[in-house]
């Protein structure tokens, strides 16, 4: 079920939130937990049991962490062992749904000969995302960061929070349990909610899924027809189409979230202000490069193992950055890429740059990033960013094709992802708090973002 979807807006959404509102916590809680199920279970029915057997698993193993207690100083070999068991459960699971036919047809071409029969395995809806939330969850747990949970009813409303389910933010355990609790839905807070779930849906419908149509038409046709000036063209639209897109999903989880008195955190902060790769990733899917940093990054060592180290951890992490965003190439380079460029940071002095050009670059890394992130193959990737580099001709069948869709209303689209990719309405806000002359206008823009 899509939060742009009918059924969702206009019967499962109402009645959710009516519900929430007048059961009390405890019933709500429950309500919570069925409606996540149903949620799932509307676009994926085959795989709900992974779903189950990963909140099982791995409550009854936090479980048994917790139940050492004390007893972890005199055997710490115990609940490390469960420990390892839970990690190699959740990436096993992940990693037979999301890598097998990757894995093995990689082994068939290293080897000349093919192992297995490739299976073609759908892929369980949000399994990338519960799955790291889960090991999150149980690595907190062997920390002694927080309390191993003793309610399954609580970790699966944990589990199954459907604003967060799909395409996260990746949440912790930490601070979600708090709301599971107590919580309040106060008039405000849901209007805020609402506004920004609305704001959410328009970035997605209105701007993203435009952008979407010419990119998935340009890239439709043969790779000889296209262009130097069409791939920049196409490359910079799929740009600001991700963008708006997984933005878009994460307001919407956030305004759900306010709605239903829970806390999603924020996942965006205005990435293409950055004015350098590492900056970019400090603004961009900010709960997944947080969750790398703090169970994978420090982990390895961090920056603590002297500078050859430190240069491989980053590696380590953009190849997994990469790969966990899908099994195929086109992912690993664009992880890599931008893992490159980082630790090319380290050595050129970009941050001396004036700040117009240190803007530009990070904007042209990710652009051309982006294009093999989007390419269906690496060879299509390559193809595009060779003709980005090369072809610098106009005159093109498909180069008409694609501007024949810039009429006044698309332009006004572009406009628009242009003032929305930046602090436009939050540097309104800020200039009807200190204003003394505050014009009608103005604060109905300030009260549209409060």
């Amino acid at each position: 079920m899509l939060f742009s979807s009918m059924i969702f807006l206009w019967l499962f959404l109402p009645c959710v939130l009516i519900l929430n509102l007048i059961l009390p916590r405890g019933a709500a809680n429950w309500f919570l937990i069925a409606a996540g199920f149903i949620f799932y279970a509307w676009g994926e029915q085959e795989y709900i049991w992974v779903l189950l057997l990963s909140l099982l698993v791995n409550y009854l193993g936090a479980r048994l962490m917790g139940k050492a207690g004390e007893s972890r100083t005199q055997c710490p070999g115990y609940t490390f062992a469960i420990l390892v068991l839970l990690l190699a459960f959740n990436l096993g699971l992940l990693g037979y749904f999301k890598y097998f036919d990757f894995i093995t047809g990689l082994l068939g071409k290293l080897s000349g000969r093919q192992f297995m029969e490739p299976r073609n395995l759908l892929l369980p809806i949000g399994i990338s995302f519960y799955t790291f939330q889960m090991i999150s969850y149980v690595i907190d747990v062997y920390r002694g960061d927080i309390p191993a949970e003793t309610r399954l009813s609580h970790l699966a409303l944990y589990i199954s929070f459907f604003p967060k389910m799909i395409q996260g933010p990746i949440v912790r355990y930490g601070g979600f349990d708090a709301c599971i609790h107590d919580r309040h839905v106060t008039p405000e807070l849901f209007a805020y909610g609402a506004r920004r779930f609305i704001y959410g849906l328009s970035k997605k419908l209105i701007l993203a899924n435009q952008f979407a149509s010419v990119v998935d038409k340009v890239l439709s046709h043969p790779m000889e027809e296209i262009s130097g000036g069409l791939g920049w063209y196409i490359g910079i639209l799929y740009t600001l189409q991700i963008y708006f897109d997984f933005s878009g999903y994460s307001d919407m989880a956030v305004g759900l979230g306010k709605m239903l008195g829970f806390h999603v955190p924020e996942n965006f902060n205005y990435p293409y202000l950055a004015r350098n790769v590492g900056e970019f990733w400090r603004r961009w899917h900010i709960s997944l490069s947080g969750w790398f940093k703090d169970y994978l990054y420090i982990p390895l060592g961090g920056n603590r193992r002297g500078k050859v180290r430190t240069c491989i951890n980053k590696l380590i992490v953009f190849f997994s950055t990469g790969l966990w965003h899908g099994a195929n190439w086109t992912f690993v380079i664009w992880g890599l890429w931008h893992g490159f460029f980082l630790l090319l940071e380290e050595v050129l002095p970009v941050k001396k740059l004036p700040k117009a050009l240190q803007h530009m670059y990070a904007f042209f890394v990710v652009c051309v990033g982006f294009v093999m992130f989007r390419a269906d193959t690496f060879s299509q990737g390559m193809a595009v960013i060779g003709k980005m580099f090369t072809g610098w001709e106009f005159e093109s069948l498909q180069m008409t094709e694609a501007f024949s869709v810039l009429t006044p209303v698309f332009l006004i689209t572009l406009v628009c992802a242009a003032i929305g990719s930046m602090p436009v309405l939050l540097k309104l806000k800020a200039w009807v708090g200190t204003n003394t002359v505050k014009s009608r206008a103005a604060e109905l823009l300030s009260y549209i973002w409060t």
